[in-house]
């Protein structure tokens, strides 16, 4: 029986490939290592009781399957890291754009109006709008009325509950509806511009920086404009 000398002879004994150039050195040194621990260990086997074939094929399927487990961890981390970019792509492109984003929070310009959105849990005779300034001082009050449940749009004017209208600054918008006898709260979406987008780190996700609002997570935009 011809001698393994090296490696690759024994890959080929056993019908095996060598892994391609591509290969990362890393993955390279770990497999050479382990056949140099297989050739040594056939080596100096006592030739009266040589090691079975079973075992030793166990021991390099069992090196296959880890070699195969740490590709397909590599592939995932690269498929994520796609992922990733393509997301910080498409949320590149609402740059300049405006959303509707979770919070209530509206940022007023001279003489222009603020227009959000408020879902309505259920359908009410009564929904009502709050509008207070960034000290929590009451500025006015929209009836809304009668509503059915759903997304219920709305728009202030920039007016004060004298009909002055208020500086530029960020205010305060929240909904109360009349339900089942009493007055719940309302989720409320104020509309606001993208200035930027932050890429998080470490799976942090992205982030929208809206004008005069700050960032707020992707997941929290209701509706691009």
């Amino acid at each position: 029986m011809t001698a393994v000398t090296d490696n690759y002879a024994l890959y080929e004994s056993l019908g095996l490939t060598r892994t391609s150039a591509t290969e990362t050195k890393t993955e390279s040194t770990k497999e050479d290592q382990f056949m140099q621990l297989l050739i040594a260990q056939l080596k100096n086997q006592d030739p009266l009781e040589p090691q079975e074939n079973g075992e030793f094929l166990s021991q390099l399927a069992q090196f296959e399957t880890a070699a195969g487990a740490a590709k397909l961890q590599q592939s995932f981390e690269t498929f994520s890291a796609n992922m990733q970019s393509a997301s910080a792509l498409q949320a590149s492109s609402l740059v300049g754009r405006s959303v509707f984003a979770a919070g209530g929070i509206a940022q007023l310009e001279a003489g222009q109006s603020v227009a959000g959105q408020i879902d309505l849990s259920a359908s009410t005779t009564n929904l009502v709008i709050e509008v207070t300034d960034s000290a929590g001082q009451f500025v006015k009050s929209i009836p809304m009325g009668t509503q059915a449940a759903g997304e219920v749009d709305f728009t202030w004017d920039g007016t004060d509950k004298d009909g002055n209208s208020l500086p530029s600054g960020g205010y305060f918008i929240k909904a109360a509806a009349y339900v089942d006898d009493e007055f719940l709260a309302q989720d409320v979406y104020v509309r606001a511009k993208v200035d930027s987008v932050t890429i998080g780190q470490g799976g942090q996700g992205i982030k929208l920086n809206l004008a005069g609002l700050g960032s707020v997570e992707l997941s929290a935009v209701r509706e691009i404009k």
